[in-house]
């Protein structure tokens, strides 16, 4: 009996395509030990936050006014560090909160303003105090000695969340003397 004809062959002996493809698998499983170190070694500091940076070390971050950016109304990029500031919650972005009145305004926008006008007074000093969920350093901040988680929390732009149960009593006057959000009738939806 004949055997069927071959219409493609291969160019390399059998004896070497073996060779060759267990090079191939070798060359494969070195470069998936190589990503897997590389992972783990990134996820050691919390998540991709050391990726080009090192994690912020315990202590204390400062910034020029010129080195500062708010991202939202509880996080500042310092340098090329993003900080969240502990023990506040900001309305989520494209939140509307109600006027009295009847009109409206981003929320969220509002209490990132809040913060933006606070960084403007000078150099930002951080007290690091761990990282949340998303591998950003937490802290508390100030600029030219305004606390600003406080100072966010008693201008209701922000409510006092539960790491610093310090700030509980300044939203309570913030709430009962209607500043800031808490002047609006969706302020108390977020």
């Amino acid at each position: 009996m004949r055997r069927p004809r071959r219409i493609f062959r291969s160019s390399t002996p059998r004896a070497r395509r073996g060779r060759a493809t267990l090079g191939l698998y070798a060359g494969l499983l070195a470069l998936a030990a190589g990503a897997t170190l590389l992972l783990s070694s990134l996820f050691a500091f919390g998540g991709f936050a050391g990726v080009g940076h090192p994690s912020p070390p315990p202590g204390r971050l400062e910034a020029e006014p010129a080195q500062i950016a708010v991202v939202d109304g509880s996080t500042l990029r310092l340098r090329e560090r993003v900080v969240r500031l502990l023990g506040i919650e900001t309305p989520d972005r494209g939140q509307t909160c109600r006027q009295p009145n009847g009109g409206g305004f981003d929320c969220a926008a509002a209490s990132a303003e809040a913060l933006a006008a606070l960084v403007l007074q000078g150099q930002v000093a951080c007290e690091l105090r761990g990282r949340d969920g998303m591998g950003r350093a937490l802290a508390v901040c100030e600029a030219s000695g305004t606390e600003l988680n406080r100072t966010l929390v008693a201008g209701s732009w922000a409510r006092a969340g539960r790491d610093l149960p310090g700030l509980q009593h300044e939203e309570i006057l913030a709430r009962a003397e209607g500043r800031g959000l808490w002047g609006t009738t969706g302020a108390v939806t977020w």
